[in-house]
């Protein structure tokens, strides 16, 4: 019988004489094929994959489970969306819906779409009462749903809670330092930074902080030069350092700044940049590096303060100007990119458009009726 190889988990059980012997993964095949053959197995069914036996879940939880899924070319990209609910255009459909239909639709909760398979869920494992407004970010495979407003007293929280996708098991986390809504919230160098925002009395902030999701742990990070309320965040080029774009300040309520601050982790100090911000209503996002916006008539690129925006691709057709939000996905391959219908036929859903980087072109998609809500945020993970 052949015994598992380093980094693969077999099964085993208390044998005659309280000897420990092993058990295939699969009866009659070797370990290593076995955990390749459990590698092809969707996302969709590892929660049930992982409850079969010890050693099913054992094997799941390796890296090499996570380098056969690669090497198969079984990875699904995921995209996380922070969503209100739309009821109202769910109970329009006469289709009978199942668990996850419009009956469990929350006020605001985490919705699931599979960039990989097309599929759309909810994600029940998920707190039952999510704050308003809360925010999303991902390292690897853990994506943490950060502050947003309690939905009963409409004040700022600063509630974490995090979210295993390998797995599927959530967890709380340590809250942050500072209560906080509408702030600048990204992922950069294994880290979650959240910057700016407003406290209850809607005053803006310049606190920033940063997360490390495995240690759960928070690191609190000088004041920004600048209140920055209602500020986006996102990586810099090299992914490893958090950028705070635009935002405003409490005395000049939505007169976005043009300019940003990143945060050097060497020097522990903020940067500014001069006039990055493209219009107010942009989204931002990075791609390869390389910081990118969704607005007006087309995608465009940052090339520098000299050289500022240029074309990249066409604007995503149908999308109306200004509900824009968008992450990378594929390790640059996609952006995705959530945002309302335009013109009468919206009738107020919102829909995902879905941008190949290699080819220029986008893909619009439909999503069933109870998942065409306002997203306020959105992260991708790859599993």
């Amino acid at each position: 019988m052949m015994r598992s190889p380093r980094g693969v988990g077999g099964g085993c059980y208390r044998g005659a004489g309280g000897q420990d012997q092993h058990v295939d993964l699969i009866p009659g095949i070797p370990d290593d094929v076995a955990v390749d053959c459990l590698a092809r197995v969707p996302h969709a069914s590892h929660r049930a994959m992982r409850g079969v036996c010890r050693g099913w879940r054992s094997a799941a939880s390796t890296p090499a489970f996570a380098s056969a899924r690669a090497q198969a070319d079984a990875n699904e990209d995921l995209v996380y969306l922070m969503q209100f609910g739309n009821p109202s255009a769910a109970a329009d459909d006469a289709e009978p819906k199942g668990d996850d239909g419009p009956a469990n639709t929350p006020a605001y909760g985490v919705a699931v779409y599979n960039v990989t398979t097309g599929e759309w869920r909810r994600d029940r494992g998920a707190p039952p009462v999510v704050p308003v407004f809360a925010q999303c970010a991902a390292v690897g495979t853990r994506l943490a749903v950060l502050g947003g407003w309690d939905p009963r007293t409409f004040e700022p929280v600063a509630d974490v809670h995090v979210l295993d996708a390998a797995t599927g098991r959530w967890r709380r986390g340590a809250p942050m330092r500072s209560a906080r809504s509408f702030f600048a919230c990204a992922e950069a160098g294994g880290k979650i930074y959240v910057a700016g925002g407003h406290d209850k009395h809607k005053n803006a902030l310049k606190t920033a902080e940063a997360y490390d999701p495995r240690a759960d742990a928070w690191d609190p990070l000088p004041d920004m030069s600048e209140e920055r309320d209602e500020c986006d965040g996102m990586a810099t080029v090299a992914g490893d350092r958090f950028l705070a774009v635009s935002g405003y300040r409490t005395a000049r309520q939505g007169g976005f700044e043009r300019d940003a601050e990143w945060f050097d982790p060497a020097a522990r100090a903020w940067r500014r940049l001069e006039r990055v911000r493209a219009p107010p209503s942009a989204a931002h996002v990075v791609v390869k590096g390389r910081v990118w916006c969704i607005e007006g008539n087309a995608v465009m690129e940052w090339m520098g303060t000299r050289r500022g925006w240029r074309e990249v691709g066409p604007y995503p057709p149908g999308l109306k100007a200004g509900t824009a939000r968008a992450v990378c996905v594929g390790g640059g391959e996609k952006v995705v990119v959530t945002g309302a219908l335009d013109g009468e036929g919206g009738g107020g859903r919102h829909a995902l458009w879905v941008f190949d980087v290699k080819t220029k072109s986008w893909t619009v998609v439909r999503p069933p009726s109870e998942f065409a809500g306002f997203v306020f945020s959105v992260a991708s993970v790859r599993i």
